[in-house]
């Protein structure tokens, strides 16, 4: 900015009048500081230059303003329309079988028959055992609402035999419902069933199967009693006891160390039984689930090949409900009437079966008055005990032996949580044992790797012998 030639002249009376020769105040005019029209200060001379800019610059930050409003609006919009879309989205509009067996892991009982709750989130897939609860609410419609029988879209007996059925081929256990045949369905409205999950392929590595050794079909009508449940075992009227007439015949060497093995778990995956059937050795006990399904066939299966079969007797434990036994389990606060109808409806899901292994029964067990009616049950209809060994303190044998129940006892339960190399590894501590003892009784969970691991380690066992469990009844001390 230039200014003018009189900007801040003085005039000729202008003079400085002190004593420093400075302008005092008094010596300028009232024209000595004005500016030219030009001055952008200079509001009387046209108006503000500065201002002029300010308005402008508002009008272009008002502007800025407003475009940022606009695509806020619109970002907005669009996050609402597309987010919106998104929860709908992940709405369950349909049920997978994995998400329905999700969804009934987080089931609780409805008659004190309660499971712990599941917290891993953990679906049912090939290679682990998880829980499946029947009259579990399920949310959302799609795949299991076409077999699901509720109208509140529950989680149903029904239901849950379907949806075990699409992932093993089926399982078994009690339905009070269905009067026709209360243990031909899945599950109960009560509590959870394990369901081992064993697909084709994984036990395709076993080979062939072994030769069968058949035993004779439990055709005799003398060994059954027709009840509106079913079939069950008692002694003929000649004496003839079922546990006897459907031994498998020992044919090994009586001074030579014996190893009664017993395989357990059976009935509940398809691909997983047909393999310990066909690749087990005959001497080789093969017990069954309480809620196997087609256990009558399996049964007969089983001894096609020459197996013995027991069928599992559950029973309450001290742990309960951390370890549950299920809801055909027999318990200390049952009255004797309803545990000796629950082992009734046991004793009707086969025939041909030698008699009952215990499962769990840490707290039944123990319980003498609990106990002995079931015992006396056993006795009376011919059949034979396996006590499993899970508590110090059980009643079962020395009641057994004043009933001359015949009866044999765990000694070892094998881990079979583990590789075939660690399971093998047991089965020849096992034979070591059985070799200063004279025997021994184990159980072995049937997997895959225990089922391939005793099928190579029978056939290079050279001193022991399997030994059907039959004949080892009374043989073992308390």
């Amino acid at each position: 900015m230039a200014d003018d030639e009189d900007d801040f002249d003085l005039d000729e009376d202008d003079a400085p009048t002190g004593e420093s020769g400075v302008p005092a105040p008094t010596d300028f005019d009232d024209d000595d500081f004005d500016f030219d029209d030009d001055d952008p200060f200079d509001k009387e001379g046209g108006g503000s230059k500065f201002g002029a800019m300010l308005a402008e610059k508002k009008k272009i930050i008002l502007i800025a303003l407003g475009v940022l409003l606009i695509l806020g609006s619109a970002g907005g919009g669009a996050y609402w329309f597309f987010a919106g879309d998104t929860e709908e989205a992940d709405a369950p509009q349909s049920m997978s079988v994995s998400g329905a067996v999700g969804l009934a892991l987080q089931g609780q009982a409805t008659t004190g028959l309660t499971p712990q709750a599941n917290t891993s989130g953990a679906k049912l897939t090939a290679g682990n055992a998880q829980k499946l609860t029947a009259g579990t609410p399920v949310t959302g419609g799609g795949k299991l609402a076409a077999a699901n029988a509720s109208t509140q879209g529950k989680l149903t007996a029904s239901t849950a035999a379907t949806v075990a059925g699409a992932v093993t081929g089926g399982m078994g256990g009690y339905d009070p419902d269905n009067k026709e045949a209360p243990l031909s369905t899945a599950a109960v409205g009560e509590v959870g069933v394990n369901i081992p999950v064993v697909l084709p392929q994984v036990v395709a590595s076993l080979g062939q199967p072994l030769a069968p050794q058949p035993l004779a079909p439990p055709d005799d009508q003398s060994l059954f009693e027709v009840t509106k449940t079913g079939l069950m075992p008692t002694i003929s009227p000649e004496g003839k006891e079922p546990w006897k007439t459907y031994a498998r015949p020992f044919s090994g060497d009586p001074a030579k160390p014996m190893i009664g093995l017993i395989v357990t778990g059976l009935g509940q995956s398809a691909n997983l039984t047909q393999a310990a059937i066909d690749h087990l050795p005959a001497d080789v006990t093969l017990s069954f689930s309480a809620y196997g399904f087609g256990i009558k066939e399996w049964a007969q299966k089983a001894r096609a090949m020459g197996h013995e079969v027991l069928l599992e007797l559950p029973l309450e434990s001290d742990t309960f409900p951390v370890d549950d036994p299920g809801p055909m389990a027999l318990m200390t606060s049952k009255t004797t009437s309803e545990n000796l109808t629950l082992m009734g409806l046991l004793m009707t899901q086969a025939q041909g079966y030698v008699g009952f292994l215990g499962q769990y029964g840490t707290k039944f067990l123990k319980n003498e008055k609990a106990m002995k009616p079931v015992l006396s049950e056993l006795k009376t209809r011919g059949l034979f005990f396996v006590d499993p060994r899970t508590v110090d303190g059980s009643v079962t044998l020395e009641m057994a032996d004043q009933m001359q129940l015949p009866r044999a006892i765990v000694d070892h339960t094998l881990n079979t949580n583990a590789s075939v190399q660690k399971v093998r590894a047991q089965l020849d501590t096992l034979a070591t044992l059985a070799g200063n003892q004279g025997l021994t009784v184990a159980l072995v969970s049937a997997t895959p790797s225990s089922i391939k691991s005793i099928k190579e380690w029978a056939a290079s066992l050279k001193n022991a012998q399997l030994t059907p469990i039959t004949s080892l009844a009374g043989r073992q001390g308390s």
